[in-house]
């Protein structure tokens, strides 16, 4: 369950000012509420709250919308509530409660009967909005009009005290880490908890009737990552080593879903297995993460949309002259993933010196180099072996994964202003012919 105060700093409000008169601070869940501000013409500016919602509140799934607000007798007040520009439906303030402005007599909470006795819990009407579509990242706007039934001579000014939103359905959470033993052809997923100290779940990956999901050693599908196509769920990604193309394991938790067959393109990146794939990250803000290639051969760096109907725009690594640029496959550094590393919601190169054991990024803006950054960290020696970038605590910062092919450790280093803030141990996994992908 989230909790939103309507006079929150999470939320945009236009046309509508925080009041706490006449007592209502006895039931507002934060003591205060928020009305419609434009006295001189209300009913023709609304009220308008807008808020994200993000990763931390929740994954993708249906979602239930309860709101406390004050139901006076003096209008009948349309709410209407959007995601993403889209309406999803309209209430109307119609109880008709006692009073001509708010009042602890004429409050809606969230649930039951109000305290002063004049709402009973059956009439009570949340949850008002049930089965809503949310995704961490969607836009959530609540607009509402003034209303008078007596000729203007009072106005029901669209007070508005919270927002709650519940769990509809259970919220299978998406993948964090895909792992995959090429001996056994055994593939798991595990879950991590909010703050990416430790492991919440872990499963083999079974099909929709109960059995186990295997890739063999012969499997020409080779683990190349986990990918989010913009829907809030991670899925793994693999690339075809015969024919290069790239196929997705849609998942429901750790119940495989289907499979998504993309060929590769005719010409460009991906369309040749000298094009191997280095990551995947939003670089564009768009929700949906994107492939980034390199070309062993040439030395070229690129960035293809993917959605579930195939491998979009490819756009090449540049300067900000326009010049590709080109780091040779011999080159002590070697792109290995991509993250956001500076919290400008774009995804960065990262890069390791296969010989000093550092690290680095490529500040992106879109695909457009703009300088490189050391991470200030400890060489990745003695066995440990880095598997990509993820966002564990949920901060805005990609975190770096790693794991010990000698002793089966697990760990993650949390960065903080490019530089490893702390080393956290997760669950290890002895076999070390499983590895794991993020």
């Amino acid at each position: 369950m989230v909790l939103i105060e309507a006079e929150s700093d999470r939320v945009t409000r236009i046309n509508y000012e925080t009041t706490s008169a006449n007592n209502i601070d006895t039931v507002a869940s934060g003591g205060r509420a928020v009305q419609i501000s434009n006295f001189n013409d209300p009913v023709g500016e609304p009220g308008i709250l807008r808020f994200e919602w993000t990763a931390e509140d929740g994954a993708a799934g249906k979602y239930d919308i309860s709101i406390a607000y004050f139901d006076e007798v003096d209008g009948n007040s349309p709410l209407t509530f959007s995601v993403n520009g889209q309406e999803v439906g309209t209430y109307v303030y119609n109880l008709n409660l006692p009073g001509i402005t708010a009042f602890p007599e004429n409050y809606v909470p969230l649930s039951g009967a109000n305290s002063s006795g004049t709402l009973t819990a059956e009439a009570n009407p949340n949850a008002i909005f049930k089965d809503v579509d949310l995704a961490p990242g969607d836009e959530i706007e609540i607009s509402v009009l003034a209303d008078s039934l007596n000729n203007d001579a009072n106005f029901e000014l669209g007070r508005l005290d919270a927002i709650e939103i519940t769990p509809a359905e259970e919220i299978i959470p998406s993948l964090d880490l895909f792992w995959h033993n090429p001996v056994t052809g055994d593939v798991a997923a595990w879950t991590l908890n909010e703050e990416g100290t430790s492991v919440e779940t872990t499963a083999f990956i079974t099909n929709q009737s109960g059995e186990d999901v295997l890739l063999p050693a012969d499997s020409p599908l080779n683990p190349r990552g986990v990918v989010d196509l913009g829907d809030g769920n991670r899925s793994p990604l693999l690339r075809n080593t015969e024919t290069g193309g790239v196929a997705i394991w849609k998942m429901e938790g750790s119940e495989f879903q289907e499979e998504i067959i993309i060929d590769p393109p005719a010409d460009g990146p991906g369309s040749n297995l000298d094009w191997e794939i280095r990551g995947t990250g939003d670089v564009n803000s768009g929700g949906g993460e994107e492939i980034f290639w390199y070309n062993t051969s040439t030395g070229e760096i690129a960035v293809s949309e993917i959605d579930e109907t195939g491998l979009g725009n490819a756009t090449f690594i540049t300067n900000t002259n326009g010049d590709r640029l080109v780091i040779p496959s011999d080159n002590d550094w070697q792109l290995l993933a991509a993250g956001d590393m500076d919290g400008d919601g774009d995804a960065d190169a990262i890069w390791e010196n296969m010989t000093t054991k550092q690290f680095a990024y490529w500040n992106l803006e879109g695909t457009v180099y703009q300088n490189a950054v050391l991470i200030d960290s400890p060489a990745a020696d003695g066995g440990w072996e880095f598997r990509g970038a993820y966002d564990a605590n949920n901060d805005n910062i990609d975190d770096f994964f790693f794991r010990n092919s000698m002793t089966g450790d697990n760990g993650i280093w949390m960065i903080q202003n490019d530089s490893v803030d702390q080393f956290v141990s997760i669950t290890p996994v002895e076999d070390t012919n499983f590895s794991f992908y993020v």
